[in-house]
């Protein structure tokens, strides 16, 4: 070979390295590469720079301590479950849609259903045990529930680069209304619940904004829930006189206020998520008999979402009996002249698909009261006023 050859084989080489080298360069500046880079420095710990590939305004919105408690693509977990839970995440950056400044990065995301999790452990724990040694097992081995859903990376471009959009004070609303619509369930008020839950989704269907879709699916998932909750009124209503009441007695709570308790127990063949009470207060007798009051309380209220292993996520379970206390509401003059009679007027059958626990508490004492017919006391509420009995 000349050498003329030689050096025009080698400028040739030369070039094409040269074209490899831009073309990795732009393939750099991508929003897929963005995306990539984003959830590789999330995975490895790697906070500050995280933050610091945020947008402008978002950066303007939250301090990079405010950004720790709220990191986007991230696990909703407390800070003892973070990093164990974020370990096993699993990101598959997929294709992505540019219009002009703007691009969404559709991103396949793989996490522990957290929880069904959270309701299997505690389903399989005896009294008193701890669950956190179960979950970190399960993390360290893999044998978790997964769940696989389509989340969005927002990506804005700012001087020549890709940068992360959350809107920070768009998901504070939303956690908000979210919290409120939970609620709005735990008060067995269904229809106002269900239209909330639609409005949250409507509102993360027309903001753009990483993360948005991801929250979607999870609250699609609780509002399925509440709406097969709605869908079973009839036959939880029939259900209500399975809940037999016992022991039920009026003394002072713990706070020196008067209050309620007494035993429930499940005895019918159903799984219960929600049991909610009516105290009402009436005086007279026979025909001049008239409720003056009434007061609900919710005894019963298992969370929809996973609560960091904070607290035993347990249904009512049939064979089950468990103790309730609470105090009263009603103004004081209500509670010395009328008499309150205790009543389930309310139950939500269990969505999840969590095995059942055991029941562990013991069978009720005999004698316990239909739950339709359940009387608080046999005297006036002045009554209640007697110290606690030992």
């Amino acid at each position: 070979m000349t050498m003329s050859r030689i050096q025009a084989k080698g400028a040739i080489l030369a070039a094409a390295a040269v074209c490899a080298f831009l073309v990795a360069g732009c393939q750099g500046h991508t929003p897929q590469h963005a995306a990539e880079t984003y959830l590789s420095n999330l995975k490895l710990y790697n906070y500050p720079t995280c933050y610091q590939a945020l947008s402008h305004q978002d950066q303007v919105d939250r301090t990079m301590d405010q950004f720790l408690s709220e990191i986007p693509m991230a696990p909703d977990v407390s800070k003892d479950w973070f990093k164990g839970v974020l370990r096993v995440y699993d990101y598959k950056v997929g294709d992505s849609k540019t219009d002009g400044d703007k691009a969404i990065v559709t991103v396949s995301v793989t996490q522990p259903d957290l929880a069904l999790w959270e309701r299997t452990i505690d389903a399989s724990l005896t009294r008193d045990a701890s669950p956190d040694p179960i979950a970190q097992k399960n993390l360290a081995e893999n044998t978790y529930p997964k769940v696989t859903y389509d989340d969005n990376m927002v990506m804005v471009n700012q001087g020549g680069e890709w940068r992360l959009f959350v809107n920070f004070p768009f998901k504070e609303n939303i956690i908000k209304e979210h919290k409120d619509a939970v609620d709005l369930y735990h008060k067995h008020d269904y229809d106002k619940a269900i239209a909330a839950y639609q409005k949250i989704l409507d509102e993360l269907d027309k903001e753009q904004a990483t993360g948005n879709a991801g929250l979607k699916f999870q609250y699609g998932r609780e509002l399925a829930d509440i709406q097969n909750a709605q869908k079973q009124l009839s036959d939880a209503q029939a259900y209500v006189p399975k809940i037999a009441l016992s022991d039920v007695d009026m003394k002072m709570s713990a706070s020196r206020v008067p209050g309620i308790f007494g035993k429930m127990t499940n005895s019918g063949d159903k799984a219960i998520d929600e049991v909610q009470f009516t105290v009402t207060y009436t005086v007279g007798k026979g025909k001049t008999k008239k409720e003056v009051f009434s007061e609900v309380h919710t005894p019963i209220a298992t969370p929809l979402e996973f609560t960091n292993f904070g607290r035993p996520v347990l249904p009512f379970v049939p064979g089950e009996t468990r103790n309730f206390g609470f105090r009263l509401t009603a103004a004081t003059d209500i509670q010395q002249k009328a008499t309150p009679d205790l009543t389930v007027t309310s139950i939500a059958f269990t969505q999840s698909g969590a095995p059942l626990p055991k029941p562990a508490a013991p069978s009720p004492s005999p004698g316990a009261s239909p739950a339709t017919a359940a009387s608080a006391a046999s005297a006036p509420a002045a009554s209640a006023a007697a110290p606690a009995k030992n």
